[in-house]
């Protein structure tokens, strides 16, 4: 037996009722995971010195600032 269009609704619906008891979040999307060549490691630093594109943005403010 095929089931009617209203069937496969009732039966997504109950499916998805189901997922978002399981987890409790409705918008629930897993996160992917992490790269190991994410770029966010070069938007800080850890060896004490900042990084070039710091030195040249606080360069820039500061040229700007005595501008002012």
């Amino acid at each position: 037996m095929i089931p009617t269009r209203a069937q496969v609704e009732a039966e997504i619906e109950r499916l998805i009722d189901f997922l978002n008891a399981m987890d409790g979040d409705s918008d629930f999307e897993a996160e992917p995971a992490e790269e190991q060549h994410d770029t966010e490691a070069d938007l800080t630093w850890t060896s004490g010195m900042a990084p070039g594109w710091f030195v040249i943005a606080e360069n820039a403010r500061r040229k700007t600032d005595r501008r002012a």
